[in-house]
């Protein structure tokens, strides 16, 4: 479909689904398309234009690995190098196996780290107090061993870049890839002094139960009511991990550096963008780890980047984000020279992915998403062989039942689920109050029969307590 009419499906779907604004990207053929509609906030009334500055969320991770890579190309950081060696304050850390870990285990969540490591007295710009509590919080694993989704790891890849560069993360960020981009630097934290804050769109809940306006074609119009907006929930210790934010163009700006037609890139205030990312930092991030299984986010990792079949079983690459009340996803193509990217300041933002794909799908664009089915098993009668407390670092997820039998899935001062637990020990996580995609995970016993020893949620592996 031509530009016009993918801005008038999206617009539409937009509504459908109650997002206040968003943005869609899209680069096929060497062409550009933008899409932007809505507002930044239901508070202001600001209207979304392609250069508003959503969060990026996890997406933010394929940043930072990029900028990792081009250390690496120009032999200021070895991938295989033992962080103990690399990283002073990981000297003499408790946690034996992190001195052990490599950089390329942390960039491919393969490191055995916990998914989070709280600093909170990290308030400047610097990761060197972070990573002395990494050191000192057990691991999950020996390096190597197993996939889990580690926001910790890419935290600590704040500090590895500090060696690496002599900068620290933000300043590196800005210095050696978003600037060379022609992209304007957001962050949701910037602790360096005299750092002016760039505006960055409001998060919102889209409330279940709130009152909405109603379209002549039956969709559900986006209006303020039964829409909040909430926190995004990111302290500044995520920032490597997660603190980006801009707009969907400049994501696929990045993006096309690691597309085949990537020289197309260079115009004559950037003639020399194609080179920011060398071609063997492409490859490397590329490169599926090998054995690597994210349960319920990817079908395979790379550097930075997950790998999603389409319908037809070819391989996509890209990341997903999600912070409090927005997401954002990426997707690219190499050799078919595709981008595409979708920033949302909703709750419902991943169900506009989804009906996304279809309308691109049905006009022939089959674009990669790993997705799991809602188990078809009964539900179990018993619940009682899988509640508990379930561990992964400082995340703890607690399966609880009520007095009437209602089960949930609860973290301490951040949400509680319900939940369905099913006989083949698969799950389905739904928020009570919040429009949103419900969640699959499963339950993992050690032997067939055996007791439940893991729980494996968004690509993480949390061990029975």
């Amino acid at each position: 479909m031509d530009g016009s009419r993918l801005a008038e499906e999206f617009t539409h779907l937009v509504r459908k689904h109650r997002v206040p604004g968003a943005q869609l990207a899209l680069y096929r053929d060497g062409a550009l398309t933008q899409c932007a509609t809505g507002v930044e906030s239901v508070r202001t009334g600001r209207p979304v234009t392609s250069t508003s500055a959503f969060p990026y969320g996890s997406v933010t991770k394929f940043h930072t690995a990029m900028l990792a890579l081009q250390f690496a190309s120009d032999g200021d950081l070895d991938l295989d190098e033992p962080l103990g060696r690399l990283l002073p304050e990981l000297k003499n850390a408790a946690n034996r196996h992190l001195r052990d870990a490599t950089v390329r285990q942390l960039l491919s969540h393969t490191a055995g780290l916990a998914d989070n490591v709280d600093c909170d007295d990290m308030r400047g710009a610097s990761y060197q107090r972070y990573t002395t509590a990494c050191g000192d919080t057990p691991g999950l694993s020996a390096p190597g061993l197993a996939f889990s989704y580690s926001n910790a790891g890419y935290c600590l890849m704040g500090r590895v870049i500090e060696v690496a560069s002599g900068m620290d993360w933000w300043t590196a960020l800005e210095n050696c890839l978003l600037h060379p981009m022609g992209a304007q630097p957001a962050f949701l934290h910037d602790p360096r002094p005299g750092a002016r804050p760039h505006p960055v769109t409001d998060g919102h809940a889209v409330r279940l139960d709130g009152p909405h306006g109603s379209t002549t074609d039956g969709t559900r119009d986006a209006t303020p009511d039964g829409i909040e907006t909430v926190d995004h929930l990111i302290p500044l210790s995520t920032a490597a991990a997660g603190a980006l934010a801009g707009s969907a163009t400049a994501l696929v700006t990045a993006a096309r550096l690691h597309l085949d037609d990537r020289d197309s890139l260079a115009d004559d205030d950037h003639p020399e963008l194609p080179d920011l990312l060398p071609e063997d930092a492409v490859e490397e991030m590329r490169t599926p780890v090998p054995g690597v299984r994210p349960y319920g986010l990817a079908d395979g990792w790379g550097l930075g980047l997950m790998a999603h079949r389409n319908t037809a079983g070819d391989i996509w690459l890209g990341h997903d984000g999600a912070v409090g009340g927005a997401s954002c996803q990426l997707r690219l193509h190499p050799a078919g020279n595709t981008a595409l990217a979708l920033t949302a300041n909703a709750t419902t933002g991943q169900k506009l992915w989804e009906d996304l794909l279809d309308l691109l799908r049905a006009d022939g664009l089959d674009i990669g998403h790993h997705t799991l089915p809602l188990p078809d098993t009964p539900r179990v009668q018993d619940p009682g062989p899988y509640l508990g407390e379930y561990a992964n670092g400082d995340l703890v997820l607690v399966v609880v039942a009520d007095p009437g039998g209602q089960l949930f899935l609860t973290r301490k001062d951040y949400f509680d689920s319900k939940l369905e637990i099913h006989e083949d020990d698969r799950f389905v996580s739904r928020d009570p109050e919040v429009d949103a995609v419900p969640v699959v995970g499963r339950f993992v016993r050690a032997e067939p029969g055996g007791p439940i020893t893991l729980l494996q949620y968004g690509g993480r592996a949390l061990a029975r307590r």
